[in-house]
């Protein structure tokens, strides 16, 4: 290979003209100075372009690195916009370009299990004794699972080898190759001996543990072949101090910010849309109401009623009568009580709660008969759910309806056991029914204003579903799914044409639903069909993925045949691009200045098509009334947080 020009990108040129603040970084941060350069602007201020023009005038060869396809793919359709020659710009690692635009993703790839699967397989018997089980019961039961759903036992083995490769590399980052795949430790290699010297990272607020390591692993490369290394970080905003250990990554990785534009100096001068901010404050509905005061009771009802199948009292039988011992029953019992106490006690406590009638119950000492607690309830079904439904295949739908249906109560349940998870008032506050209802109200009063006509709204949602509904009967799972059906059932927002997007999802109202198929199909070159079904809604199928139909979604959108979209924040935040939306109904619970920044840089894109648009964005928040005795100070906390730059 020839030897790299030493400053192929001073050939690169701008011909247009430069916003005010651009203009101030580039003076501000004298070219040639060490680094890094770290840069706070708002989305839609031009980072893209800022950051290409300071890595041109340095002219060393450039990697630029994203959070994700779609944000490359920006960066890469600028570039070529100033190269003299458009392949010297490329997404391609292999194509020698002057300019590489790659994800951190493809960077950071992690290698195969060895040498970490052994540890992980011990830290998972740590964490199942450490729950109450003998280590001799806990390897059995990793072998059976290994055996009895082998991916189960596989995606158990991954999570915890992350976990320790992660470890592994903040305490010995001079070592972090071993824990890299051979292919991202071959294509760091490469870009190093290419000549690439100075890295761009945009949403740099993503480094904070594994690509910042794998970022600070490049620079110290390209310092150990001779070179000096320049990292360029852009950002809308800064990541939390309270992300601890990460926060330090990402600090010593850019250090102090070396230049922030405020989002009122973008709007000034008029390359952001003019924005207004709103809370619709909103109480729970009666049935959440309900739930919340009398939890503990349906929690107890909950277990009972999963342990109460055919299925969980043949646990407990076998539970208190061992396959493996004796005829006798009542030796069977005895061995039982030998070989794990506390396992047997409470699964006899509560087969008699159960079945108080059960043959094996007179055959309990009266020192066991002590009255069934919710703890022995919780021990119970946190053993069945491990020993019964996470090793069967079969049973994936009973041990999701479970895991579900506990996290509504606060509990996390997961292949190491039982743990408490986020309180259940704070999760019934942040995804209410009446927040899905209050995005209705306030879609009504846009449409009832001056400019109602011109209205185009996104409704963003944590989940597409989240939670059992708390075994409320006739209630829907919160998320997407149900704030969708709320929309399309009212006659008023049923005539924006909604359409609901995820990654698996892709419905529309059922009024709209042979036209909008028809438009999407023309946009994706491709047939979209119109699935049978009843209701107000319908789902479509293509045979087109990701980014495609997004962008087809989008394009319906700014012609004003689609003027409603509801999606997630997984989806619909960073990266998403839809000028012509100006109505943003934020109905998630992100407490992060990041995610929430990102969010409402979705409505401030300048539309051409409407020069004097006003953005307006709606944050939805849920509220218990001061009058009712439950303690909401951990919901309040997190609306502090949210809200307050308002």
């Amino acid at each position: 290979m020839d030897e790299p020009t030493p400053a192929p990108l001073l050939s690169w040129s701008f011909d247009g003209v430069l916003r005010t603040y651009q203009a101030e970084v580039l003076e501000r941060i004298s070219a040639g100075t060490d680094g890094p350069w770290h840069i706070v602007a708002p989305p839609g201020s031009g980072k893209t372009l800022l950051g290409l023009l300071l890595a041109a005038r340095e002219g060393r060869r450039t990697l630029v690195l994203t959070p994700s396809l779609t944000i490359r793919e920006q960066w890469l359709r600028t570039a070529r916009g100033l190269v003299p020659e458009p392949d010297r710009a490329s997404d391609d690692p292999a194509a020698d370009a002057d300019l590489t635009v790659l994800t951190y993703q493809l960077l950071s790839v992690t290698g195969d299990g060895s040498p970490f699967e052994q540890l992980a397989r011990a830290v998972w018997i740590d964490e199942l004794v450490a729950a109450g089980r003998t280590e001799t019961d806990v390897a059995t039961w990793l072998a059976e699972l290994a055996i009895d759903n082998p991916s189960a036992h596989r995606a158990g083995l991954r999570r915890r080898v992350r976990s320790l490769r992660s470890r592994f590399a903040r305490r010995h980052p001079e070592e972090l190759a071993r824990v890299l795949h051979p292919n991202a430790v071959a294509l760091i290699d490469g870009l190093v001996a290419s000549g690439v010297r100075t890295i761009v990272l945009d949403e740099c607020h993503h480094l904070l543990d594994h690509w910042a390591l794998v970022v600070a692993y490049l620079a110290a490369r390209i310092r150990a072949s001779g070179g000096r290394p320049l990292l360029i970080g852009l950002t809308a905003t800064l990541p939390s101090p309270d992300d601890g250990n990460e926060f330090e990554n990402y600090t010593q990785l850019l250090g102090d910010v070396d230049h922030e534009v405020p989002t009122p100096a973008v709007v000034k001068e008029g390359h952001l849309a003019p924005y207004r901010d709103h809370v619709r404050f909103t109480e729970p509905t009666p049935a959440e109401m309900s739930f919340l005061h009398g939890r503990e009771r349906l929690l107890g009802d909950l277990l009972v009623q999963v342990l109460s199948t055919p299925d969980g009292v043949s646990y407990l039988e076998q539970r208190l009568q061992p396959p493996a011992g004796p005829d006798d029953p009542q030796a069977r019992l005895d061995l039982a009580l030998a070989e794990d106490f506390t396992a047997a006690r409470t699964s006899a406590v509560v087969l008699r709660e159960l079945v108080p009638e059960h043959p094996l119950v007179a055959l309990l000492p009266a020192v066991l008969l002590d009255r069934c607690t919710s703890d022995d309830l919780l021990t119970t079904i946190t053993r069945f759910a491990l020993d019964r439904l996470l090793p069967d295949p079969g049973a994936r739908r009973q041990w999701e309806y479970v895991k579900r249906a506990l996290a509504d109560f606060g509990l996390q349940l997961t292949d190491r056991g039982l743990r408490r998870g986020r309180d259940p008032i704070d999760t019934v506050l942040a995804h209410s029914e009446a927040k899905d209802r209050a995005a209705v109200e306030i879609l009504h009063e846009e449409l009832a204003g001056d400019e109602g006509d011109r209205v185009r709204a996104v409704v963003v949602t944590d989940f597409v579903e989240h939670g059992n509904s708390r075994g409320q009967a006739g209630a829907f799972a919160a998320g997407a799914l149900r704030t969708f059906d709320l929309l399309v059932a009212d006659p008023v927002t049923a005539r924006l044409d909604p359409v609901l997007l995820t990654s698996r999802h892709l419905r529309v109202a059922a009024a709209s639903a042979d036209r909008t198929a028809a438009a999407l199909s023309r946009l994706l070159g491709s047939p979209v069909e119109v699935l049978p079904s009843t209701g107000a809604s319908r789902d479509l199928r293509t045979p087109e993925r990701g980014g495609a139909v997004v962008t087809a979604v989008s394009e319906l959108i700014r012609r004003g045949d689609v003027r409603l979209l509801v999606g997630t924040r997984g989806l619909l935040g960073e990266g998403w691009d839809c000028p012509a939306v100006n109505t943003l109904i934020d109905l998630t619970s992100v407490t992060t200045s990041s995610a929430t920044q990102q969010l409402r840089g979705r409505t401030l894109r300048l539309d051409a098509a409407w020069p004097d648009k006003v953005a307006h964005n709606w944050s939805v928040v849920c509220l218990i009334p001061p009058h009712l005795a439950i303690d909401d100070t951990t919901e309040t906390s997190r609306l502090r947080r949210k809200h307050a730059h308002l």
